[in-house]
């Protein structure tokens, strides 16, 4: 579903539901599987705005996509039913699937903060890097949430084995409050009953943050998800992506790798290929495949005891030296953090407050809009 496809003009009512109505402000794109992201707000019959929305949105079919269109009409379901089992302060909730003239939206909840990937820009424009202890409140918030879903079980106490996925800098956001969340469950692998299951092992997501076994094989579990959030916890502490460094990747240091290494690498990158990917996931399976312990190492070395531990056992190659649950790393986390009492939502803010003096500019440019009661000269506005 796209805006120029429906001719949809700003401020259209796409549906009423629960006494709002639904008004169309801006289609964001596709997103995966047939789906499009609509930002909507809703307002009252009477008119008034009652907040933003995000809709998920299939539209009308014609035959030739019909096939694609019903598995992402199944997709959108399958995404409410999960969101049922995910009931977390620091995921963004479903609202629910609505039906009209034809057309499925998922309402979900608008994020109130913004996401790591605008952070990081930021912080680049400034010519700083968030706190170490930043890093770590980021990690505690996400790997608290990630526990509550990998953990999650059904009515009768089965597991559900929720693996989100597409964990990234876009799907990770922090608010002027210094409150976490995590959104977009919707490309999550789980064993709930009657799921939409995947016909092609490819990267979800950014492929800069998947797992080196989703790259390299497709196959995935919980500590998949724990490899994404260490990369998005690297780049916040130090700019750098482990997945992310073309320089490295020689031909020399390619053809260091063994002859069945190299055919599964190359295996990988055809399904990759075959799968729709973008090409420059190629870049992202060869390094998944070549980065060294020592490359790791200097990447962190210059971070605190707590993070550099941390962020090495995060970014294993192998699933098995990695930290096995959510659960410990929170735990870990926590405890480096005092559990709570060095640096909490308080600093959170006041560090993203100080950042925001500094980028004025910057924040026109990606349209974020101030923290309340924002308050400062043109002199700390300055980017300089």
């Amino acid at each position: 579903m796209s805006e120029s496809e429906f001719r949809l003009p700003r401020g259209a009512i796409l549906f009423t539901r629960d006494g709002f109505q639904y008004e169309f402000r801006e289609d964001l794109g596709e997103v995966h599987h047939g789906l499009s992201l609509l930002l909507a707000r809703r307002r009252t019959s009477e008119g008034s705005i009652r907040g933003k929305v995000l809709l998920k949105a299939v539209g009308v079919p014609n035959l030739t996509e019909l096939p694609r269109i019903k598995r992402a009409r199944a997709k959108l379901e399958e995404q409410v039913r999960l969101a049922t089992y995910l009931d977390h302060p620091a995921i963004l909730r479903v609202h629910g699937l609505h039906r009209a003239e034809g057309c499925w939206y998922v309402i979900t909840e608008h994020p109130s903060g913004h996401s790591i990937s605008n952070l990081l820009t930021l912080a680049g424009e400034c010519g700083r890097r968030f706190s170490p202890l930043f890093t770590l409140h980021v990690g505690a918030r996400v790997a608290e949430a990630l526990e509550h879903a990998h953990e999650a079980q059904d009515e009768q106490g089965r597991p559900l084995h929720i693996v989100h996925r597409a964990l990234d800098v876009e799907n990770l956001f922090v608010d002027w409050n210094g409150d976490v969340r995590v959104s977009d469950f919707g490309l999550a692998l789980s064993d709930l009953p009657g799921r939409v299951s995947s016909t092609v092992r490819r990267p979800q997501g950014d492929a800069f943050y998947s797992s080196p076994e989703m790259l390299l094989t497709g196959r995935v579990d919980a500590r998949s998800d724990l490899f994404a959030l260490g990369n998005v916890l690297l780049e916040l502490a130090t700019g750098k992506n482990i997945l992310d460094a073309p320089d490295a990747l020689t031909e020399e240091v390619k053809a260091a790798l063994s002859v069945r290494q190299r055919r599964r690498v190359r295996h990988a990158i055809k399904r990759a290929q075959l799968a729709g990917s973008p090409p420059m996931v190629a870049d992202a399976i060869w390094r998944a495949a070549t980065y060294t312990q020592a490359e790791l190492e200097a990447l962190t070395e210059p971070l605190p005891q707590g993070l550099r531990v941390t962020l090495r056992k995060l970014l294993q190659p192998r699933p098995d030296a990695r930290y096995q649950t959510a659960r410990e790393l929170a735990a870990d986390l926590r405890r480096w953090l005092g559990e709570g009492a060095a640096y909490g939502r308080n600093e959170v803010a006041a560090e993203l407050h100080e950042m925001a003096k500094r980028s004025r500019e910057v924040m026109v440019e990606l349209g974020m809009r101030r923290p309340r009661g924002f308050q400062a000269s043109q002199d700390e506005l300055s980017t300089n």
